[in-house]
Formats: C-alpha cells, structure tokens, sequence
C-alpha cells in the first residue's frame, strides 16, 4: 500500500550496525575462547583475540536491519540506514577498520548510510565453522547498542515511507518509543522483524501494545510466531519452549505449520484494520500473512542452502518493497520468498545485484 507519491526513501531501516565474520576454526579453538553455546555474547575484546589467531577470515556487513537495506538497494530500492560503529581510536574522526567496511558495503549497493561514532569498536558477530560441521556463533553489538534518541535523524524519518526496526532494539523501549512516535509523526508503518523466539516470548505484550497504537509490519519466523503466542495465552514466568512442550526446531512428523487455536489468535490479532500485517517466515515451506482478519499462503521453492544468514532479511526487503508498490499480499509474500531464495545461494548477504535483477524487475513493474 503506498503511503506517499513523492520521491523518498523507500525503506529507512534502523538497527544494530554489526560485521559478520566467517571462518573456519581449528580443533577445540571454541573451547580454549569460551565459546560453549551454539550462540552466545561474548566480550568484544575477545572476538578480536579469536581473529588475531585466525588465519583467515571473511567480513562482511551484518545486522538484521542492515541486510534488509543492503539487500533492498541491491534490487533498486531507495534505502536508508542508522546505525552505530566505532570511532577511529585517537580523535582522527571517521568510523574505525570493521565501521569503514560496514559503510562501505551499504554503500556499493547504494544505501545512505547514516552512522553515529561510538567509543566502542563496531560490533562483530562472529560464525565459526568447526572441522566437525559444528557452527558456534559469537556476537559482541559493542558500539551498536549506544544508539540513542539523539541519534535518529528526524529528517530520513520525514522522508520514509517505511520504517524498518531490528527486533534486537526491542529491549531499548525509550528508543524504540521513539522511533514509533516520530514515524507515526510522518505517516510512515513501522516493519519489525522480531529477531528471535526469547525476544518473541518477553515483548510479545510490549508488541501488542505498539500495534494497537502505531501502524506495524511485523515479521516473525516460525518457532518465532510459536514463542509469540504462548507468551499471549500462557502466563507464570515459564519459557515459550516450556509452554509449547518442545524446543524450536523439533517438530512431531505430522507438524505443518500452526494449530487452530494460532491460527485464530493471529486472524483476531489483524482483523480490524489495514494494520497490523504478521508475516511469518516459514523457510523452505514458503510464507504466511495474515491482515485484515484473511490469511494469504505462498509456498517455496525447496532448495539446499550453502548458508541462512540473511535470508529472513531479503524475504523482508522483497517483501516491503513489493507492498510499496501496492503488490498484492500474496505478490509481497511470493517475491520475498524468491529473495530468500537467493540469498541462499551465497555466504551471508554480499550477494551480486545480478541475482536479484529478476527481482527487481517485477518490483518495477
């Protein structure tokens, strides 16, 4: 749905401004850095010590709401971030090593990048592969999570038809407010993807709140959209996985995608107005979006991935500009799919325009 016929930025996304590395570790080099979890923060002085002793390493930028900008000026969007990286140590002014990198790629993709400098280094989430086939990820958001009110550039804001926001910030209520007020302020939706099924579980009432007062996009995965709703119907301080009787991830053999009683809670959830808009993510099996008190399912194609990272993000960057364009739902949803797609073809999101030129053909049009 169009909200303004001007020329804008299409999608101003706002989050944590982080650096993915990749690499591939030695034996028991996860154990000798404290790396235990699958996934886990650790100190941003230690992720350094890990890639002084790799021997090599590929970077590239990351953050969810980051990759929904570059993967959308890769198709020909009008995109916008604001974000925070380090500052070069000594008072030299400009973004240090990992901050520079991250501009730089937002850039090429033709991005306007708005960074604030931080004293801390730019944050980095680190995905190691081990000999073995394990994969531990380790992330320190460092000078990501300094941003602040002060921070957001009122004038992109006037200027965006949509309003993308890391679920990560969710934490940061303040700033997140904010962000919400000053869009609601210019006629701008917020997209939220929420990131992750503990951040699904905690704020799934702050969620509620904000769509029952601000226009919302909300994107969710699938153990994601499961973690949302026992949080609504299940209360006493249990976890979503404690509620749901299973971890995310395991599901029985005849698991297809939500019970009846999901089904109607997210029907309810968007049935009175053009907002709220839920879309989960359902991977290899396609997308389901519910608006308007009417569900919309678009299945996928299946492919074998050579990595995720990313993939939810150009599903959400499709999918957003698609709906700009007035796409149908099902349009919106059939293209982020095709997105996701081809993000899966590459390592992280340094994917070559070129894949997405199908993509942003149909946008196009």
């Amino acid at each position: 749905m169009s909200i303004k016929n001007r020329e804008v930025i299409e999608l101003l996304c706002i989050g944590n401004a982080l650096v993915d590395v990749f690499a591939q570790g030695e034996e028991e080099v996860d154990f000798r850095f404290g790396l235990y979890d699958a996934v886990q923060h650790i100190p941003i002085g230690r992720i350094h010590e890990i890639l002084a002793m790799l021997p090599e390493f590929t970077p590239m930028s990351g953050g969810g709401s980051a990759n929904v900008a570059k993967i959308a000026g890769a198709m020909g969007l009008k995109a916008g971030f604001i974000g925070a990286v380090g500052a070069l140590q000594g008072g030299a002014g400009g973004a240090d090593r990992f901050g520079r990198l991250f501009a730089g790629e937002l850039a090429e993709t033709g991005v306007s990048v708005r960074l604030k400098f931080k004293k801390q280094p730019t944050g980095i989430c680190l995905v190691l592969t081990m000999p073995d086939g394990r994969v531990k990820i380790a992330a320190a958001p460092a000078a990501a999570q300094e941003l602040c009110e002060a921070d957001i550039d009122e004038d992109l804001i006037k200027e965006a038809q949509v309003v993308v926001l890391d679920g990560y910030m969710l934490e940061r209520k303040g700033l997140v407010q904010h962000i919400l007020r000053l869009a609601d302020k210019y006629g701008a939706p917020v997209a939220l993807d929420v990131s992750s099924s503990g951040l699904a579980f905690q704020r799934a009432a702050e969620i509620i709140t904000y769509a029952r007062l601000y226009p919302l996009i909300i994107f969710m995965n699938e153990d994601e959209s499961r973690a949302f709703y026992a949080a609504l119907v299940h209360r006493g301080g249990v976890s979503g996985e404690e509620v749901l009787g299973e971890s995310p991830g395991e599901k029985p053999d005849n698991y297809e995608f939500l019970n009846a009683d999901m089904i109607n809670l997210f029907r309810d959830f968007t049935a009175n107005e053009i907002f709220p808009i839920v879309t989960v993510k359902l991977g290899v099996r396609g997308a389901v979006v519910f608006a308007g008190g009417n569900i919309y399912r678009e299945s996928a194609i299946p492919v074998i991935p050579l990595e995720t990272t990313g993939a939810g993000d150009a599903f959400c960057a499709a999918f957003l500009g698609a709906w700009i364009r007035d796409k149908s739902l099902s349009e919106c949803a059939a293209l982020g799919n095709r997105a996701a797609r081809e993000v899966l073809g590459v390592n992280g999101t340094k994917i070559n325009p070129k894949r997405l030129k199908a993509i942003a053909k149909k946008l196009q049009k």
